[in-house]
């Protein structure tokens, strides 16, 4: 999901000057996270190509060349742990379906997809001694163009935990087999990213 985020972690990036950037949309995404740090990730849904979308749209990537870049995000994503299917569909979008598990407190922080296209971060601050799940967000500018190409950002955010929660801004929340549900829609680039805090114990 990258110029620099206004807010970096769970939600969103965009654009590099180098590597490819991806963008989420029509996905699910859950985390399962407890107090001892440990986490489940698990996010289906799509992961747009940007710089190839770009490409495409102006009309200079076709057949041959359009094959051979396909392969070359292929092989990009496989070289991150996780993806458990990876499957090209049209203009330069990818269906996949995606996996990580983890402990918090020895990784300090997780990044999906990547530090430099930021769907999502979970992290660890040692000196405050504090776990958050944050999303980010593209910039206006990014934000308007985006738009203009007529990709969307939407999908579900689900984060299970046991934990005490300090912070969160989620408006859906439900009790589950012992556990603590937070949801949040996502229906546009634009709106309050995602976040939750809590102390481990």
């Amino acid at each position: 999901m990258i110029a620099l985020v206004k807010r970096a972690g769970f939600f969103l990036l965009i654009l590099l000057a180098t590597g490819s950037c991806y963008f989420p949309s029509d996905f699910k995404a859950d985390i399962r996270i407890d107090t001892k740090g440990n986490y489940v990730f698990v996010y289906k849904g799509n992961l747009t190509d940007l710089s190839m979308a770009q490409r495409m749209a102006r009309g200079d990537l076709a057949g041959d060349a359009l094959v051979k870049r396909i392969g070359v995000a292929e092989r990009d994503l496989r070289r991150l742990k996780g993806f458990e299917k990876l499957d090209y569909t049209e203009k330069a979008r990818f269906k996949v379906d995606y996996v990580r598990r983890g402990n918090i407190l020895f990784e300090k922080s997780f990044n999906f997809v990547r530090l430099s296209s930021r769907f999502l971060t979970i992290k660890y601050d040692k000196r405050k001694h504090e776990i958050s799940v944050e999303g980010g967000k593209p910039n206006e500018h990014h934000a308007n163009a985006l738009e203009k190409a007529g990709l969307k950002f939407n999908g579900e955010l689900r984060i299970w935990t046991n934990a005490r929660v300090s912070e969160h801004n989620s408006k859906k929340i439900q009790a589950v087999s012992g556990l603590k549900l937070y949801r949040w829609d996502i229906v546009n680039v634009r709106q309050k990213v995602p976040l939750l805090r809590f102390t481990p114990q």
